[in-house]
This record gives C-alpha cells, sequence and structure tokens, in this order.
C-alpha cells in the first residue's frame, strides 16, 4: 500500500481527535491524548499518530493540538503531511488558530486538503450553512480555495464514508526521494523493555535497514538500527515516506528532543544561522524590524532567533533593510537561539509566538537558501542621481554621477538604472566635468533621472 500522511488540524475542542478515533484501525505514538498530560487537560497537547486503510493508501493520520500555545507542535506536524484534514466545529464555527492553520497549510504548499465540519448533530441546517459560509472565506486567496467541505459529525458517525470518499478524490501518490541519503525528522523518543531506545518519525529521504548505522543530529550520537516498526508490524528496512519508530542502540531517549534528525553518518550538519527568502504574510498586521526577535520553524522544531532583513549588495555584501510590512518579500539571517539540523530548500516558518493568541501570529514563511552562511558582510548604500542630456553614438550622455573626468572613468561597467525602470551600463566617460556615456536596455528621454547604487563596507557583520 501506499504510505500517504494526512494531517488533523483545527481549533482545540473541535473535535480532531473524536475524528481520528472514528477513522483510525491502529493507534501509535501519543495517539488519541495517550500523554498524561492530555487526558488530564482534555485537550490534545503533542502530535499523536493513528492509521487507517483507504483503498490503496495505508493512511497516517497526524493529529496536530489546536491550542493557540502549543501552535509549534501544528507546525512540526505540517512539515510531514502530504495532505490534511481541516477540522472545523459547527457549533463554534472558525476561530484564530483556524485562520492560523490554514495560513500555515497554504505557507507549506499542502494543498490536497478537505474541510471536515464537525458537531453537525448539536445544529441546524441553517447554522451548519452559516459556518461553512465562513470557511469558504477563510479559504479563499489561499491554495486552499476550492477545498471540499463535508459535513460530519464525529460522535455519530454520520458523514464518515463521505469524507474518506472525498479525501480520496483530493490524495495523490506523493514523490519520494528514496535514493538519496538517509534522513528522518525525530518526534517522539522514549525506552521500550526489551528494544531500548526507540525513535519515531516519518522517513524523509532514502532508506535505513536493520543493521546499519546512523547519527542523531545536531547531537552527533552515532548509533546503530537494532529493529524497525511500522503500523504494528516488525520491518527489515524503511522507505521515504514510511512512518516508522526504529529502535536503535548507543543513545538514552531523554537526551534527544523534538529537532533531532536521524541520518546516515556524516550527512547532516548543524548549523546556528541560516539565510531564507521569506514572503511575509500580508494579514500580519505588525511591522517586523532588523533585529527582531522571532520564533523560527527550521524543519521540525521551532525556535528562538534574531531576524535581519537584508537586501543583497552582490559579491557576498549585503545592505541592511529597516523593517518589513506584510505582503512584501525579504532575504533574511537568522541567527538562532541553538544549533538546528539545515539543509538548502528546507521549508522555514516565521511567528510571533510571544503575540496574545487572540490575533494571527503567523509572520510569514519561505526557504533556506543557505544553510550555513557564517558570519555576513554588510555594506551602506548611497544613491547618486543623474540626469539625461543627449545622445551620443548608441548611448546617451548622463550629467551628475561624478563631480570629474577620473570619477567618472572609475564609473565604467557601473550598472544604473532610469526613472522609468529601463537599465543601463555606463560605458564611457565624457567630456571634463564628470558627465558620462550609457547604454540602456530600452528607451529613455531626455531629462530622465538616472540612479546610480553604491555600496561602501560598514566594516561591520551579522553575528
Amino acid at each position: 500500500m501506499i504510505p500517504i500522511h494526512v494531517g488533523l488540524l483545527g481549533h482545540v475542542d473541535h473535535g480532531k481527535t473524536e475524528l481520528a478515533r472514528a477513522l483510525s484501525e491502529y493507534v501509535s505514538t501519543a495517539g488519541l491524548d495517550r500523554h498524561p498530560q492530555a487526558r488530564e487537560r482534555g485537550m490534545t497537547i503533542d502530535l499523536g499518530f493513528t492509521f487507517f486503510r483507504l483503498d490503496g493508501f495505508l493512511v497516517t493520520l497526524v493529529d496536530a493540538p489546536g491550542h493557540a500555545d502549543l501552535v509549534r507542535n501544528v507546525v512540526a506536524g505540517a512539515n510531514i503531511i502530504d495532505a490534511a484534514i481541516l477540522v472545523v466545529a459547527a457549533d463554534e464555527g472558525p476561530k484564530v488558530q483556524t485562520g492560523e492553520h490554514v495560513l500555515i497549510l497554504h505557507m507549506f504548499g499542502v494543498s490536497s486538503v478537505v474541510v471536515a465540519l464537525n458537531k453537525i448533530d448539536l445544529v441546524d441546517e441553517e447554522r451548519v450553512r452559516m459556518v461553512e459560509e465562513s470557511v469558504r472565506r477563510i479559504l479563499k486567496g489561499t491554495i486552499l480555495e476550492g477545498a471540499p467541505v463535508v459535513h460530519v459529525s464525529a460522535a455519530t458517525g454520520k458523514g464518515l464514508d463521505e469524507l474518506k470518499r472525498r479525501l480520496l478524490e483530493v490524495l495523490k501518490p506523493p514523490e519520494r526521494n528514496v535514493n538519496g541519503s538517509f534522513v528522518m525528522p525525530i518526534d517522539h523518543a522514549f525506552h521500550v523493555r526489551g528494544a531500548g531506545t526507540v525513535l519515531t518519525g516519518t522517513v524523509h529521504r532514502g532508506v535505513v535497514r536493520v543493521g546499519d548505522a546512523a547519527e542523531v543530529m545536531p547531537l552527533g550520537l552515532k548509533v546503530k538500527v537494532r529493529s524497525i516498526q511500522s503500523a504494528g508490524e516488525e520491518r527489515s528496512e524503511a522507505k521515504a515516506g514510511d512512518r516508522v519508530g526504529i529502535a536503535v542502540t548507543g543513545v538514552e531517549p531523554e537526551k534527544v528532543y523534538r529537532g533531532c534528525y536521524l541520518g546516515a553518518p556524516g550527512t547532516l550538519k548543524a548549523t546556528s544561522s541560516i539565510m531564507a527568502k521569506v514572503k511575509f504574510n500580508r494579514l500580519f498586521k505588525y511591522a517586523l524590524r532588523s533585529g527582531s526577535d522571532v520564533h523560527l520553524t527550521v524543519g521540525m522544531p521551532t525556535i528562538p532567533a534574531k531576524m535581519y532583513l537584508l537586501r543583497s549588495g552582490g559579491e557576498g555584501v549585503y545592505v541592511p533593510v529597516e523593517e518589513v510590512r506584510g505582503g512584501g518579500e525579504m532575504l533574511c539571517y537568522f541567527a538562532l537561539s541553538r544549533p538546528v539540523v539545515a539543509e538548502e530548500g528546507m521549508p522555514v516558518l516565521v511567528s510571533k509566538l510571544d503575540l496574545p493568541p487572540t490575533v494571527l501570529r503567523i509572520a510569514g514563511g519561505g526557504r533556506v537558501t543557505d544553510a550555513d552562511p557564517g558570519k555576513v558582510k554588510l555594506a551602506s548604500e548611497k544613491v547618486k542621481i543623474g540626469v539625461v542630456r543627449m545622445r551620443r553614438g548608441r548611448g546617451w550622455v548622463v550629467s551628475g554621477l561624478a563631480s570629474s573626468r577620473v570619477g567618472a572613468e572609475k564609473l565604467i561597467g557601473e550598472g544604473v538604472k532610469a526613472a522609468r525602470g529601463v537599465r543601463g551600463r555606463v560605458v564611457e566617460a565624457f567630456g571634463g566635468r564628470g558627465d558620462v556615456v550609457v547604454e540602456f536596455e530600452g528607451e529613455v528621454g531626455e531629462r530622465e533621472e538616472v540612479y546610480l547604487r553604491i555600496l561602501r563596507a560598514k566594516g561591520g557583520m551579522l553575528p
């Protein structure tokens, strides 16, 4: 059967765990609120995993907590899912956390989604219709727009067959990288009598076999694979996409935390800083200044970080940017509070979890562009403004960019931009007063302004 991972997301008390109980055939790590604190508090506090079969798929349900304080666990779940069921209670309707979960799915590119409008046994048909309209408004403008909405009751079982049918319609056999080096993000670690330390997770890449040597990063601990189990069955190997428990020797479970990775020896690296291209959420209503404290999700872990906003100046030099607002896209340098495992292309999510849970706290998302940037050189920027005077051969004479012929000759080869956006390049000095000849890629006009950016090293570096 094709393994596929389906996230259960939604606001607290909207019935995710009851829905998982109604759908599932086999319960795995912390599934159905086995955690003692979950039973004590009456809500999901950590990721839970259960299984059921659907046509040709072996579905792993990833039950993510809905409480505002536990959004980092939702993000951890979003990193390992292929599809999702977004649960909304018909009696309460969508909440702030519903919107956060929609944004997380949107930013992580999870488009195979079904909305389960749960608890329909508690309300009348008019209320169901109103809540469905509210849900569709929230989904509008995201990759979830047009997702099927199914009316269900986890308590009575009504609509569950329809939910499975609509889920099957959106599921697609995912592409798995089985040829790369073995990597598995670890979501739980515990001791099992007779097996020793068991690490559970979803294999992200490659293949692992019983007897293989492996490494727990960023701890740098060497281990050996003792046994592999999936959905209660012993396995001799596991490959990308499999949800597994791997018993290992060489590490105590107390040392392992979510954010650690199990991988082939020497293939994973830890870093204390990353560079990422981030698209900031247009619905996030706060401006973020360079140097802000944020929470950054890199792969599985969410950790505090300082965020610096940058613009590339070329040749490994960067120009600081003061602030960014929702809707903007920016190159960001993150100084991390502790080392994490990171690779180029890994998804990141920027949050402000210190904000009140009654407001949207997901600031933006993107991808790692440099997993180990080291020290980043900073530069200041000065913009000189010139004016187009007249034609000269294939170019135009521009005044004001230099004050002498010597200065003009130093500008040969520099790129400029005209006021209407046409780019050009300085090809020669003209006369003795600092004029230059610029060849433009398009049409410009006399008296049009021309801008030249000059970068000067500041001598400073980001940590």
